[in-house]
């Protein structure tokens, strides 16, 4: 009775804890998705950074030839801490160190009130985000 009642409970023990491999860990995100437009065109490869209000690490993405963005959170991971963030937008930024590649183009920069002394905000909620940033070279 005792040996078929530690079996069950063996059992019982490696069915829950094998339930919780599938969950996601860490910390809550939500995904964050975008476009980025300068002038009222799409800016490509620019660099669109959230930083959360409350701290912890940072999201980043690339804007593409449309404008649009995805931010990661890690190599693995898509999305931003559910948080306030300041939101900054970088132009000029280095892709790649190839020194075989074709020289980058000289890209402007945009004005300080997008990056440095960014006025750009975003309230991330768990789910799906959209942030779309239609910033002014004036």
């Amino acid at each position: 009775m005792v040996r078929e009642f530690l079996g069950l409970l063996a059992v019982g023990v490696t069915v829950i804890s094998l339930a919780g491999c599938g969950q996601n860990t860490g910390p809550a995100l939500g995904q964050v998705s975008g476009t980025v437009t300068l002038d009222g065109k799409p800016l490509s490869n620019s660099m669109v950074s959230f930083y959360p209000d409350a701290g912890g690490r940072s999201a980043h993405g690339i804007t593409d030839k449309s404008g649009k963005y995805l931010l990661q959170f890690t190599g693995m991971k898509n999305g931003a801490l559910v948080d306030t963030h300041k939101v900054k937008i970088e132009t000029g930024i280095q892709l790649s160190e190839s020194e075989t590649g074709p020289k980058p183009k000289k890209v402007s920069q945009l004005p300080a009130r997008y990056n440095k002394e960014t006025e750009l905000t975003a309230k991330v909620e768990r789910g799906s985000n959209t942030f779309d940033y239609d910033l002014q070279s004036k």
